[in-house]
């Protein structure tokens, strides 16, 4: 049987709390507020593109509303008419008979 020798790794293992700890405190840094620099022109165009998007979605929104209480008020009235022609058709089903026969 051959030997088998426990190696340290060639590369350095960073405990994991360490690490987090180290990149929170990286973004904390990135993330602060600088009064001194200029947004790039091209993020304040896509904010506005965002907005606009954003204001289009609400319409389209508002849009699929109104249209859905549209169709049921139109399912309504459609169930009305047709309850009232079955109900004259069934009070004056002999009339409608002889209507249909041409007699």
């Amino acid at each position: 049987m051959k030997n088998h020798d426990l190696r340290s790794p060639l590369i350095p293992v960073t405990p994991l709390a360490e690490k987090r700890a180290h990149q929170q405190a990286e973004l904390k840094n990135s993330a602060a507020p600088t009064a001194g620099v200029a947004i790039d022109p091209r993020v304040t165009e896509l904010e506005k593109h965002l907005q606009n998007i954003r204001r289009d979605m609400d319409e389209v929104r508002d849009n699929v509303q109104s249209i859905k209480h549209r169709l049921v008020y139109s399912a309504g009235g459609t169930a009305v008419v047709l309850g009232l022609l079955v109900w004259i058709g069934n009070s004056r089903f002999d009339q409608l008979v002889t209507l249909l026969l041409g007699r």
